[in-house]
């Protein structure tokens, strides 16, 4: 330990330059628009390759549980090809998702993810040289996992499905009640639905899906099933618990969902908006 001390007394100007030109180089990021910019942008991407590095140890411990998911989403795609192949013999058919030409999917890797803050992240392996923007949808195979949040060349992130500011519109299956997901910040493995009114009759293992209103997720990926239902005596809507039914812990592959149709109704709505405001 004395010799510890002895070094650094003895080389006390270099470490006062070193904690001088740390302080220097912060003040010059945070006080610089430009050199900030630089600065995170290029960090952002010093950490993706990082948290891929990182991801590519894990994967391999990983492998038995990434293949059985594969296996159970070909079975799955089988099944609803069948299905849909029967729906599309006539004109009038009712054409899903997948088909009709409105959305497209980039797969991709999650490579870092948070579960346990109020408002959860994931990183994902693909950016905007692979198509990806900002406020496009991302579900796996099981259902909805989140939304695009910022995007650089070869990494993306996300606002995960637990993360308290994201509302995502969705319905109930059984009565097509429109309502909001939004997670309460509390446990990973559940999601809450808001403004059901008392009216509509809600049971338990209900299925909730996405809306399609939102243009963001098609109408029909699975959020989760109805856990609980509570509702008070002098309450104007239900509190409904939903059990998710992506898995948050164990998030690999996923797909990023762009709506070929978003621009056109998005500016549709904002000419009626604006009309309604004059």
């Amino acid at each position: 330990m004395r010799r510890l001390f002895q070094f650094i007394y003895q080389y006390r100007a270099f470490f006062i330059f070193l904690l001088l030109e740390v302080i220097s180089g912060w003040l010059v990021v945070n006080h610089n628009d430009y050199i900030s910019a630089s600065y995170f942008n290029s960090s952002s991407a010093f950490a993706g390759n990082v948290y891929e590095n990182k991801q590519a140890v894990q994967d391999y411990f990983q492998l038995a549980k990434v293949n059985k998911n594969l296996v159970e989403e070909n079975e799955r795609l089988r099944n609803r090809l069948a299905v849909d192949s029967a729906k599309i013999d006539s004109d009038s058919a009712d054409i899903p998702f997948e088909l009709n030409g409105q959305y497209e999917f980039i797969t991709g890797k999650v490579v870092n993810n948070s579960v346990h803050r109020f408002r959860n992240y994931f990183t994902l392996n693909k950016g905007s040289e692979d198509g990806i923007e900002e406020g496009m949808g991302v579900i796996n195979p099981k259902g909805v996992v989140g939304k695009i949040k910022s995007v650089s060349p070869n990494f993306s992130t996300a606002y995960s499905a637990l993360h308290s500011s994201l509302l995502i519109s969705v319905l109930i299956d059984e009565t097509e009640t429109l309502c909001t997901a939004n997670w309460s910040g509390e446990d990973p493995t559940e999601i809450s639905l808001k403004y059901v009114p008392r009216h509509i009759k809600v049971q338990e293992g209900m299925q909730v899906i996405s809306s399609g209103y939102d243009a963001i997720f098609p109408q029909g990926v699975k959020l989760g099933t109805v856990k609980s239902v509570e509702i008070d005596e002098e309450a104007t809507f239900y509190d409904i618990e939903v059990a998710l039914s992506a898995d948050f812990f164990s998030l690999d592959y996923v797909y990023v969902i762009g709506n070929k149709l978003k621009q056109e109704k998005d500016s549709l709505e904002q000419e009626l908006k604006t009309e309604y405001e004059q």
